[in-house]
């Protein structure tokens, strides 16, 4: 598993974000803008709401269709996947990624224990990124994760 620090030269051919990405916030702008920085293209994989509500034990608020949307028109994100899991495989093969990235302590985005199928050296560990201030979302995300220790 790497650990890239901000600011490193070298930069990856291709890379993956996965997460559910739902209630959007600047914390995960801000791991999509990192991820960016270290890869020439960035695919984010949005998983569906079955593997939510599987790993969750509810759906997201936002739809698959929504939340995909929304990501798609962000400057740093270069193609966009709806995906019901994520398999290294396919990753690799079908999407050509070198990287998977994962941001621990970011709800709605795969960690490294959620990434247990993807190969340690396929996986790219960035630093958190912030939270909503919103006392709004906070309750909303934290309603949530309180369903599930996967967020």
């Amino acid at each position: 598993m790497q650990e890239f620090v901000l600011g490193e030269s070298s930069l990856l051919r291709s890379g993956c974000v996965a997460g559910v990405f739902d209630l959007f916030h600047v914390g995960h702008l801000d791991v999509l803008e990192r991820a960016r920085q270290f890869c020439d293209r960035l695919v984010v994989a949005v998983l569906s709401d079955e593997w939510a509500l599987e790993a969750w034990g509810g759906r997201p608020f936002v739809p698959l269709l929504e939340r995909a949307q929304i990501v798609e028109h962000l400057r740093c994100v270069d193609e966009v996947v709806a995906v019901d899991d994520v398999r290294s495989g396919w990753l690799t093969g079908v999407l050509g990624v070198q990287t998977v990235f994962a941001a621990g302590g970011t709800d709605g985005v795969l960690g490294v224990d959620e990434l247990a199928g993807v190969p340690a050296g396929l996986v790219t560990v960035l630093p958190a990124g912030r939270s909503s201030r919103s006392p709004i979302l906070r309750a909303a995300i934290d309603q949530r994760q309180s369903r599930s220790s996967v967020a």
